[in-house]
């Protein structure tokens, strides 16, 4: 098994899937760059942490946002064709979380420090929320972290590569294409 792992971040059905909460065009974009990435790193055993997006009907975040991604919903899934290709891998980790970092209130820190990994490699949606704000946690701890720029996206343009510009120029991160 190789020292890096892959962070995939909101696939997930309210998101990327056409009638989802929140959906955006751009989402379908990154799909399959997405499944070939997570493919390409179960063929290798290694490690994949995939972030969901995990509410509570009332959440807080549904006064900035359409409700989303509610706990135990067919919105809160991982999209169809990922979420067949990663049941039962060995080596999957699954984060719900309730904020926009994938760190906040949850055991990611604690899986990282567990596996060590060398470099995080980044794919996944939003690209200026969930995504940013997670490699931005990874810097402040000091992963190298790899974002692979075609495997993100964002229902706005100017704000994902806003983001981009952001989490290469001031956090750091090394901006790849996936193949």
């Amino acid at each position: 098994m190789r020292d890096d792992l892959l962070l995939v971040v909101d696939m997930q059905n309210d998101f990327v899937t056409r009638g989802g909460a929140l959906y955006f065009q751009s989402a379908e974009d990154v799909k399959s760059v997405v499944l070939d990435c997570v493919s390409s790193h179960i063929e290798n055993d290694q490690h994949v942490i995939f972030t969901q997006d995990w509410h509570s009907s009332d959440d807080v975040e549904f006064k900035l946002f359409t409700p989303h991604c509610v706990a135990n919903t067919a919105g809160a899934e991982l999209f169809k064709g990922l979420k067949e290709l990663v049941w039962n891998y060995r080596y999957a980790y699954f984060i719900r979380k309730r904020k926009f970092s994938a760190f906040y209130g949850t055991d990611l820190d604690e899986i990282l420090k567990h596996l060590a990994p060398k470099r995080v490699e980044v794919c996944g949606v939003a690209t200026n929320i969930c995504v940013m704000y997670t490699v931005e946690e990874l810097r402040n701890r000091e992963y190298d972290v790899v974002l692979y720029e075609n495997g993100v996206a964002s229902y706005d343009n100017s704000l994902h590569q806003f983001a981009i510009s952001q989490m290469k120029n001031v956090l750091g991160a090394k901006l790849e294409k996936w193949r």
